[in-house]
């Protein structure tokens, strides 16, 4: 018989502990950059008191402009937090990257040495047992071989363990890639409403000054006409305004939603207005195929394989289609937006499957049954139930800035740049609103 020759263990422990991240000096960028955020949301805070405490004021022209210049301060201060987040974001995909890779070596490698083992196994299992006996010159040689044997099978069993933990490692990794990838495109997304929003700040003081040539007394006459002034609202809700509904609906439906739930309809128009603005296909696509949830841009005809999650949303999405009497092929749906999956509906931009969780709730408060996410009316009402349901129900600054967290990005805790920007943006939009009901 052949002596059993196993093969080195350093290659077992090599795949368990190969570093599956990039090196130290990547994260260490990583780390200083959120150094930078911190700092940054500091200067942003105070701002935001700056603000606050000349809104309690008497309004002056000086305490206006005062006021403006705070509110573009702090907006610069969020694109360029967004901007450092957005290249962090960067780092941290090319670090879960380099942990793709090396998982997917380490699988490899852990692969051919579990093919080794198993050739050595095959091989020695074809030996006739009185064969290998007379072929050991000692008794001891014998047992030598026999343990050598136990430990090539031990060695087998780790390595499967070890090609386990491995693919549960890259499948880990993949889910992580695919979730920094979604909030580079919400940071992305964000970043175009802050400039959106900067530029309408700016046009706004320089009106004032236009108009008022710095003189206080026609200041005092202007904010006099602005009050109950629908055209002030109208372009604090443009997003709105854009995906087809008009200023004078969105007060309406806004209104009456925020009474039955129990929220400010300030709030709950900017947050619609926030999710409008970053769902910039809203409605503008149709499913084309009811099994991969494909779909198609309406008027350009750009196909999108992630049109709707195909488990988790489609077969929601054909409930809520067929209950409404519609046509599931043409009913439009959000398009995909570059990470994550399309399929959101109507004004308030739920999922089917999140919308499956509200319906009933909406029936209640509105009396429609089936209720309908593409319908003004209950799409605010589904809204303002979540806002409410998630701590907007309490009027507070903090309350409504863990509603929109929640709403945006799942969690009413969360310290992530695009959380945080989604709801101080939400919350400065609002107060801008709140002028003019």
């Amino acid at each position: 018989m052949r002596r059993v020759v196993i093969l080195p263990i350093f290659l077992f422990l090599m795949a368990i502990f190969w570093p599956f991240s990039a090196d130290a000096g990547l994260q260490e960028e990583i780390d200083a950059r959120n150094q930078q955020i911190e700092e940054i949301q500091k200067q942003i805070d105070a701002y935001q008191q700056q603000i606050e405490e000349s809104s309690s004021r008497e309004q002056t022209l000086a305490g206006e402009i005062a006021q403006l210049n705070a509110q573009i301060n702090k907006v610069q201060l969020e694109i360029k937090s967004l901007d450092i987040a957005i290249g962090q974001t960067g780092l941290e995909i090319q670090d879960t990257q380099t942990g793709i890779q090396n998982a997917t070596d380490q699988l490899q490698l852990q692969k051919e040495v579990l093919a080794k083992y198993m050739r050595i196994l095959y091989e020695l299992d074809k030996e006739n047992l009185t064969r290998v006996l007379l072929s050991n010159a000692k008794l001891s040689d014998f047992f030598n071989n026999l343990k050598n044997l136990g430990d090539i099978q031990d060695n087998l069993q780790a390595t499967i363990v070890s090609i386990k933990d491995l693919k549960a490692n890259l499948e880990q990794n993949e889910s992580d890639l695919e979730d920094k990838k979604t909030e580079l495109g919400q940071l992305k997304g964000l970043q175009q409403v802050e400039k959106s929003n900067l530029n309408s700040t700016t046009g706004e003081k320089n009106a004032i000054l236009k108009e008022t040539k710095g003189q206080e007394a026609k200041f005092q006459q202007l904010v006099k006409q602005s009050q109950q002034d629908i055209a002030r609202i109208r372009d604090q809700i443009s997003y709105l305004i854009q995906n087809g509904i008009t200023a004078e609906e969105a007060v309406k439906f806004g209104q009456l939603a925020a009474i039955r739930t129990g929220i400010r309809p300030e709030y709950l128009l900017a947050e619609l207005n926030q999710e409008s603005g970053l769902g910039i296909n809203v409605g503008k696509c149709f499913i084309t195929d009811l099994t991969s949830g494909a779909s198609r841009h309406i008027t350009t005809g750009q196909v999108f394989a992630r049109g709707i999650n195909p488990t988790r949303d489609l077969p929601s999405f054909l409930i809520i289609t067929a209950e409404l009497g519609k046509d599931p092929l043409q009913t439009p749906i959000s398009c995909w937006p570059g990470y994550g999956w399309g399929g959101a509906m109507g004004p308030a931009q739920f999922i089917p499957s999140t919308w499956m969780g509200y319906r009933d709730e909406v029936t209640r408060l509105t009396g429609h049954n089936p209720a309908n996410p593409w319908s003004i009316e209950d799409a605010f009402v589904a809204a303002a139930a979540k806002l409410a349901r998630d701590g907007a129900d309490s009027k507070t600054r903090a309350g409504e800035i863990a509603a929109s967290k929640k709403y945006f990005c799942g969690n009413s805790k969360s310290t992530a740049s695009n959380c945080i920007n989604y709801a101080n943006t939400v919350q400065d939009k609002a107060a801008i609103i709140a002028q003019s009901l």
